[in-house]
């Protein structure tokens, strides 16, 4: 048998030492992470629904992970600027993306985008919902499901705004309508925003109108317009007189301005399921929920399966709504 020099000894002996060094600092270095600022991207404006939930659980973020977790904005082609951005980005834990429902619409859509969603970005957590509230005009003398009825029988014709062709509040009316079986005579009519559509909401020019409940609550409570439905599978604390879609025009009918946390693709588990739990953990925070719920929003902080299994539902359910209902994007 060939024996093996002091020499060969020594250095086989080296090698084995490096190579143990080197897995034990790739395995400490991953127990450590994080090690450096997280960037949370916002693919919205600062100020807006998702901006703010993004800074209100930041905060949290950066005490459990004593790391600074800075919201940086990358708002254009609704959302998808920033979604690429971090479609793109190294899978390492430190670039996420804080977005909403717009994900899912993009896919059903089949918009032509610079990234896949399936493919390029890895769920991480739901993290809140946020239902809509569907509204009447007052001039409509609209109350209820069966004055709906009566008065689109009437006229012959009803419109209902939208803050955007193709968005939720565009899809969601139109599901609510086609389940009335009052689609073929409702005309929608799109604006650049909730904001641009409720001063023509409020003086007649709509009939109908739905939008994120935190932002049209205070037009229901001051009584400019009439709540008909919310779109959550329960009713709001917000509006607990208010009965949802579920229970007045469509059994089973759960729908809502959801955002959700996702990350680059390839990113280490062991780091997805770290944040997700964060997640989680910083929405139980009495300062969290209590801001969360006078929105109207459901905290969730879900782990990362329920949100790909909730994801691949949301876009199914939409293609097949784009597919039977003809809309397509401007």
């Amino acid at each position: 048998m060939k024996r093996i020099s002091s020499t060969g000894s020594r250095s086989l002996k080296l090698l084995l030492a490096s190579a143990l060094l080197a897995a034990t600092g790739l395995a400490s270095g991953q127990q450590a992470w994080p090690t450096k600022p997280i960037r949370l991207v916002v693919p919205f404006a600062p100020g807006g629904a998702t901006d703010q939930v993004a800074r209100l659980v930041s905060t949290k973020l950066s005490n459990q992970f004593g790391v600074s977790v800075l919201v940086e904005n990358k708002p254009g082609a609704n959302g998808n600027i920033g979604a690429d951005y971090v479609a793109k980005s190294a899978p390492d834990g430190y670039t996420l993306l804080h977005s909403t429902s717009s994900l899912a619409f993009t896919a059903a859509f089949k918009t032509r985008v610079p990234y896949d969603l399936q493919k390029d970005l890895a769920p991480v957590s739901l993290v809140i919902n946020q239902p809509l509230l569907i509204m009447a005009s007052n001039q409509s003398g609209i109350t209820n499901v069966q004055t709906l009825r009566d008065y689109a029988k009437k006229q012959g014709k009803l419109n209902y705004g939208s803050s955007g062709n193709g968005n939720l509040t565009h899809l969601a009316m139109f599901v609510a309508l086609k389940a009335l079986d009052l689609d073929s005579v409702a005309t929608h009519i799109p604006y650049k925003g909730g904001a641009g559509a409720f001063p023509d909401f409020i003086a007649g020019r709509l009939d109908l109108f739905a939008d994120p409940i935190n932002s049209a609550y205070p037009y229901v409570r001051d009584k400019r317009v009439t709540a008909l439905a919310v779109t959550g599978m329960q009713r709001s604390a917000l509006a607990p007189s208010v009965p949802t879609v579920a229970e007045s025009m469509l059994p089973g009918f759960s729908m809502g301005a959801w955002q959700a946390l996702m990350a680059p693709a390839g990113t280490p588990v062991a780091i997805v399921n770290k944040i997700s739990a964060a997640y989680a953990q910083a929405l139980k925070d009495p300062e969290v929920a209590a801001k969360l719920a006078a929105q109207g929003a459901e905290a969730i902080g879900s782990t990362p399966d329920e949100f790909k299994s909730f994801l691949d539902t949301e876009v199914a359910r939409w293609d097949k709504v784009v597919q039977s209902s003809g809309i397509r994007l401007d």
